[in-house]
């Protein structure tokens, strides 16, 4: 399942995917989740940390207890403090986590991407029901933040690329494109001009916006405050 790589560290070979870790955090999450006797969105992690005996507690935390989980800023919103905690679950459950992908003993795989933070979407967005969510609300992000509001509005449209309609998702924040990424292969920060197209609406109105352009179906929502202005893109590439 590992291979040695020629700077002496591991990679993960082709036995172990990206898919086969997302399907193991998915089967811990449900079953995370069907204990804490929840069947339905939203997830609240800072309620099933406590679930597990886990409480916030600074002291501990300066001890050095690896598993005192619940730390966030004074002033972190809510979401952040979800997500810290959805933190403390991952490494809370790392070794269940590791005993369920074969690689609880011997040397640990360097992913391309964390499992701790896979696990941290896809408890706050679990897969098993934001595929019916998004569908039934016509895959709108202001109307999945409303079913999934524990989760940030940018969270869940990154775990829109998890679906399987190939999409582009970018990120704007003050007129600057700050996140940008693709479910079907690599793409610049340039937008398309349906993109382009619909940030101007989105920006001019202050409302969500729909563009078909070029074979792009791009929708818009604002996601604006008082001294913070971000707009999330989600174009589907049509067929």
């Amino acid at each position: 399942m590992l291979a040695m790589g020629s700077d002496g560290g591991t990679h993960v070979s082709e036995e172990l995917s990206r898919e086969d870790v997302c399907r193991a955090i998915d089967g811990l999450v449900e079953e995370l989740l069907e204990d804490a006797g929840v069947g339905e969105p939203p997830v609240d992690a800072v309620a099933l940390a406590r679930h597990l005996g886990l409480e916030p507690d600074a002291d501990r935390v300066r001890r050095g207890h690896r598993r005192a989980p619940i730390v966030a800023p004074a002033e972190a919103t809510p979401e952040q403090v979800q997500r810290e905690a959805a933190a403390a679950l991952a490494d809370h459950l790392n070794d269940d986590l590791l005993r369920r992908l074969g690689l609880e003993d011997g040397p640990r795989p360097m992913l391309g991407e964390s499992p701790a933070r896979l696990f941290v979407e896809r408890l706050l967005v679990p897969q098993a029901w934001l595929v019916g969510e998004a569908r039934g609300c016509g895959y709108d992000l202001l109307e999945l933040k409303a079913r999934f509001s524990t989760a940030s509005h940018e969270a869940i449209a990154w775990r829109l690329l998890d679906l399987d309609q190939p999409c582009i998702v970018t990120v704007i924040d003050n007129d600057r494109v700050t996140r940008r990424r693709a479910n079907s292969g690599n793409v610049g920060k340039q937008l398309a001009p349906a993109e382009a197209a619909c940030l101007r609406q989105v920006r001019k109105y202050s409302r969500p916006c729909r563009v078909n352009e070029g074979g792009l179906d791009v929708r818009g929502w604002p996601i604006h405050t008082a001294d913070w202005k971000r707009e999330i893109l989600r174009g589907v590439i049509e067929e």
